[in-house]
């Protein structure tokens, strides 16, 4: 990992640990009766590789692949999470590129995110719970200052019955790139905690709206179909980046995805996932420093993704 060992990396880890503080006591004070004490861990790793998505204007495109690797540890009503996410880019024709011309560089070829979180939950009675969680990352080319991102929300969640439940979040997000801003959405949860038949999930956001629908096979086995919005965080580009009038700027790469992913679990907690999307609605969002905000549109393409999720 390149520059890491900076300033702001010890204000970050400093700003996680008063988070980590205050969800220790937030969590004394709400935890609804006593945690019989055990512990769970979660461990998550994926890769995925997208074919080559070519640009609107000038004969050049990119492949995507990337991994992300994500662990998670519960106990007494708080999780702690630790996550890493890189993604790598290859180009074909550079030199074609609207928004690099007069240079045959590459505009970029690898981020890297590094995420750190705390949430704790409070049980109201048998169908009110809140979650409250606090979440810290940084995600960029090469210099990590000006790179962050902060968010700050809880989750209302309502158990209607056995087959329904709601969850309204509400945030409050802060970036290095453009200040903070309030966000909302409501997740409607079917049959989610079923081995049997068909289950679902619906979130209605104040961003893009997602539509997950499950079918089990078997206990083991099953097919999830999908419909979402993915892409990178917000990266902090380099200082040097060729990207015209971005150096030290910032860039999202952004696009939906229409797909089916194939599950199936382990006895002793794992489980195997297997996904096939197609992605399309590509942009890529320039924006500086001043704000100012630079569009290009890019085509389609297929990705494929492997996964493993570990319990224990």
């Amino acid at each position: 990992m390149r520059n890491i060992l900076n300033g702001r990396v010890y204000l970050w880890c400093r700003t996680l640990s008063t988070y980590i503080v205050l969800a220790g006591l937030a969590t004394a004070a709400y935890a609804d009766g006593v945690d019989d004490g055990s512990a769970e861990t979660e461990v998550t790793i994926e890769y995925f590789d997208a074919g080559e998505s070519k640009t609107t204007i000038g004969n050049t495109g990119t492949n995507t692949s990337g991994v992300l690797i994500e662990a998670e540890y519960e106990k007494d009503h708080v999780t702690y999470t630790v996550g890493y996410e890189r993604w790598n880019y290859t180009w074909t024709n550079p030199e074609d590129l609207p928004f690099v011309s007069g240079t045959t560089a590459e505009p970029w070829t690898t981020f890297d995110t590094i995420q750190l979180g705390i949430d704790f939950e409070q049980e109201i009675n048998d169908q009110w719970e809140f979650t409250y969680y606090l979440e810290a990352e940084s995600s960029f080319e090469k210099e990590m200052s000006s790179s962050f991102e902060y968010e700050a929300g809880v989750d209302f969640n309502y158990e209607a019955s056995k087959s329904w439940s709601y969850t309204l979040n509400v945030n409050l997000e802060y970036l290095d790139a453009d200040g903070a801003e309030l966000g909302m959405d409501l997740e409607i949860e079917w049959n989610h905690d079923s081995k049997e038949g068909w289950s679902g999930e619906f979130e209605i956001s104040s961003e893009f709206p997602e539509t997950h629908l499950t079918y089990h096979y078997t206990e083991a086995f099953s097919t999830t179909f999908f419909y979402n919005e993915s892409g990178t965080n917000t990266i902090r580009l380099s200082d040097t980046s060729p990207v015209i009038g971005m150096q030290g700027g910032y860039l999202e790469d952004e696009y939906n995805s229409i797909g089916v992913q194939f599950g199936y679990e382990l006895i002793h907690g794992g489980t195997f996932s297997f996904i096939v999307q197609q992605n399309m609605n590509r942009q890529f969002s320039f924006s500086d420093k001043t704000e100012r905000e630079v569009i290009y549109t890019l085509g389609d393409a297929m990705e494929i993704a492997i996964g493993f999720d570990y319990e224990f």
